[in-house]
């Protein structure tokens, strides 16, 4: 008879989540008795942030190997290790580069959504993710308002009444697999023997439901161009990558413990297809570039979608080397992307306005700026050699290995309609006149940050393509 210990709970594992609720905490009892800079919060929340990398490294090891805490509820794996790692470092990246002043509660909600993403990605259990999910939702609405503009809290009300009903579905479908599985754990889901049980099916359809929300799949996205549109232009890049990435983690995870048996690829699938083609030809008619790009990043989310729908196909056919191919894609793609839309978004905090009428004669006015927005465009866009391409064109493999042909063509589509929302652009820096052109200037930490998004999302690509 094994004896209950302390140390079987390896609480050791929550450290790196524990270190940001702490700092989370201390910030926000600092802010109530002190009145100190936006510098210091801002300092204080890059170190809390530093020092979760370094309890993950110092407790984890950066292992790529399965460990649990707290009975299960908690796991560290190679999932949950890439995600944080991304999510930290794209975090930090947002609060160096952001300028704009903030109110001191914006700090410890942020690092309070960060430990609730971090804690999203670090779950099997669907009670665990729930939670952790309608945390940093929360935490996210809230952060999107503090901006105190009429637009930025319209937009962070529609988010919210949306993903209410998102997390409404969500709840739904937890009772439906508990119904069928006596288990919330979606580890138990994988080897269970009601696994093709058209009740299942239903879960699957609601949990698609909140992941369409949370990834903006049209026709889930209305609440994306608000947010946009509301949000400031630095803050915008970080909700579409770092929230992003944490959804991607939960539907890989929910994808392949249902996948096996329910067999509800093909609505995943066309609804994938549906969601780029809508997103870009509705791109094409847009007067303002936040607003394009917030559909471009709708057609983002649907590729992704589309390759973790034949990744995990192949992994219920093989499960060997091709799956772990399609992961590395799916990762990489994800990486640069983040880096060409931070820097891009970067840039665009530099414009009062984001009509495409305020880009006109910037290349005159700002050569340097516009080569670089060009080359930013350009990658998002994916064209060769830049990072993105590559990154694509290993998703494309993938989907074509897996047999999903008509999502090949679909995804082919969609770049070729976005090419021209995206070339619109580059249209105005350099063949549009105006002397109407207003803009900021960037402060050193901005220059090499977007100096690294540059980097990052031209080489990435290409040195992980040729490794």
């Amino acid at each position: 008879m094994s004896v209950f210990g302390v140390e079987k709970l390896n609480f050791v594992l929550l450290w790196p989540i524990l270190s940001l609720f702490f700092w989370a905490v201390a910030l926000l009892l600092l802010s109530i008795f002190t009145k100190l800079s936006r510098n210091f919060y801002t300092s204080v929340s890059v170190i809390a942030l530093l020092g979760n990398l370094l309890l993950l490294g110092m407790f984890n090891g950066f292992k790529l190997s399965d460990a649990g805490a707290f009975f299960g509820l908690f796991i560290s794996d190679n999932y949950a290790i890439f995600a944080q790692i991304i999510i930290v470092v794209f975090s930090i990246f947002y609060l160096i580069m952001d300028m704009k002043e903030k109110k001191v509660e914006f700090f410890p909600l942020f690092l309070f959504m960060i430990a609730c993403l971090i804690l999203m990605v670090s779950s099997t259990n669907l009670i665990v993710i729930f939670l952790a999910l309608e945390g940093s939702s929360l935490a996210l609405y809230t952060l999107i308002a503090l901006r105190r503009t009429h637009n930025a809290i319209s937009s962070s009300i529609k988010y919210f009444t949306i993903a209410a009903v998102g997390a409404g579905f969500f709840a739904f479908a937890c009772a439906f697999v508990y119904l069928n599985t006596k288990s919330l754990d979606l580890l138990d889901l994988v080897n269970s023997e009601h696994i093709s049980n058209p009740i299942l099916l239903s879960a699957g359809v609601m949990f698609l439901v909140i992941i369409g929300i949370k990834l903006s799949i049209a026709p889930f996205h209305f609440w994306l161009k608000d947010v946009y549109y509301g949000a400031h232009a630095t803050f915008v890049a970080f909700i579409s990558v770092v929230p992003k990435i944490a959804m991607i983690i939960v539907v890989l995870r929910i994808f392949s413990a249902l996948g096996g048996g329910v067999k509800f690829e093909y609505i995943v699938a066309l609804l994938a297809i549906f969601s780029m083609l809508i997103a870009s030809i509705v791109a094409l008619v847009q007067n303002d570039v936040k607003k394009m790009l917030a559909y471009s990043s709708v057609t983002h989310s649907s590729f992704i979608l589309a390759a973790i729908i034949s990744e995990i196909n192949l992994n219920f056919q093989d499960g060997g080397i091709l799956y772990l191919m399609a992961i590395s894609a799916l990762f990489l793609y994800w990486i640069v992307f983040a880096f060409a839309n931070y820097g891009l978004f970067l840039a665009l905090s530099l414009f009062k306005e984001s009509s495409y009428e305020s880009f006109a004669g910037l290349f005159n006015k700002r050569p340097v700026l516009s080569i670089i927005i060009a080359l930013l465009i350009l990658c998002i866009a994916g064209i060769p050699p830049f990072g993105v391409f590559w990154g694509k064109l290993l998703i494309l493999a993938s989907i074509l290995t897996s047999g999903y042909y008509i999502i090949v063509f679909a995804i082919a589509i969609s770049s070729m309609i976005m090419l021209y929302a995206y070339l619109k652009i580059l249209i105005y820096i350099f063949f549009k006149k105006s002397d109407c052109f207003q803009g900021e200037q960037l402060y050193l930490r901005q220059k090499i940050i977007l100096c690294f998004c540059l980097i990052g999302s031209l080489c990435t690509g290409i040195f992980a393509f040729v490794k």
